[in-house]
């Protein structure tokens, strides 16, 4: 004989419906989300760089009348628009599309979009427009931490290969009619497949695991040292925590994604404007901007207080 169970208030019924719905595939093997996220970080890591170099070898394929080995490396490295398609393929194939599919062991159907904060909050605008002016008054902060962290050793090869990125870049952004094509590379796709794996993904996952100071932090550092730049690790891994921190405040992607294209993006427009900035480099010896330091840590730390002031009360 079936039992039929009256529910009267909508409260029993969540209680219900909490009690017996469905755990994630992490869950239910024993797994901590933190160790799943760790390992999606260094297997995208690798898939990334796979995809960037099979996108690469294509375009130069498509568009070198040689095959020869040496011609296609040469073409590799120095024409910027294959360089930067590959680049931006990996970042939405593998940061971005990838990492929804992973988040499927994390959460179960009806409830990824909210794993990884993929929608409007009440406070949403608010700090969408107080995370961009963050990002802006916090450049001498940013600098003053990338001066500091110019003290620290790094190893020949690692800094080959930094010198060899930025150049990379800076040779790019020099090239006519680049502009937009910069825009969208190094601001838009970052802005948005970077925060759908570090804020919206790693963050939530540590923070399913171990709290969410614990979560903006740790994900603050894996954004610094994924880039693979020991000479920029600090001042990565600070926008990293904004931007974690943000994301907490709003429970929404949608203002770290937006402060996010505010630091890249405005970086290609100066530097369209102002290229000799592209040959400016962090050294211990360089002069320091101290009382515009001093004023942008002031600023950067009152817009943070007043920024916790707007999460919503028992979140």
């Amino acid at each position: 004989m079936d039992q039929q169970v009256n529910i009267s208030s909508s409260s029993e019924y969540k209680q219900i419906y909490q009690e017996n719905k469905p755990s994630p595939w992490v869950e239910r093997n024993g797994f901590a989300h933190w160790v799943i996220a760790v390992a999606w970080v260094l297997v995208a890591l690798i898939a990334f760089n796979v995809v960037g170099v099979v996108v690469g070898v294509a375009g130069v394929l498509a568009t070198s009348e040689s095959l020869d080995l040496e011609t296609m490396v040469e073409q590799l490295s120095s024409n910027f628009d294959i360089l930067f398609l590959a680049n931006s393929s990996g970042q939405i194939l593998v940061m971005a599309l990838a990492t929804l599919l992973v988040v499927k062991l994390h959460a179960v159907k009806g409830e990824r979009k909210e794993f990884l904060r993929l929608k409007l909050s009440e406070n949403v605008w608010r700090v969408t427009a107080l995370g961009a002016i963050l990002f802006i008054v916090a450049q001498p902060t940013i600098l003053f931490l990338g001066w500091l962290n110019s003290f620290v050793p790094v190893p020949q090869a690692m800094a080959e290969m930094q010198e060899t990125m930025a150049e990379m870049i800076a040779n790019f952004l020099r090239s006519d009619n680049v502009l937009l094509s910069g825009v969208f590379h190094i601001g838009v796709v970052p802005a948005v497949c970077e925060e759908i794996m570090y804020r919206g993904y790693v963050q939530r996952a540590f923070e399913k695991s171990w709290g969410i100071v614990a979560a903006i932090l740790i994900s603050g550092a894996i954004f610094g040292a994924y880039h693979l730049q020991i000479s920029n690790f600090l001042p990565l891994a600070t926008l990293g925590v904004f931007l974690a921190y943000l994301t907490y405040i709003s429970d929404s992607l949608v203002p770290a994604m937006v402060a996010h294209f505010v630091n890249n993006g405005g970086q290609v427009v100066a530097s369209n404007f102002y290229p000799e900035m592209l040959d400016e480099k962090i050294t211990p010896g360089m002069d320091i901007p101290v009382l515009l330091i001093v004023l942008s840590l002031a600023l950067t730390t009152g817009i943070l207080y007043y920024l916790y002031s707007l999460k919503p009360k028992g979140d």
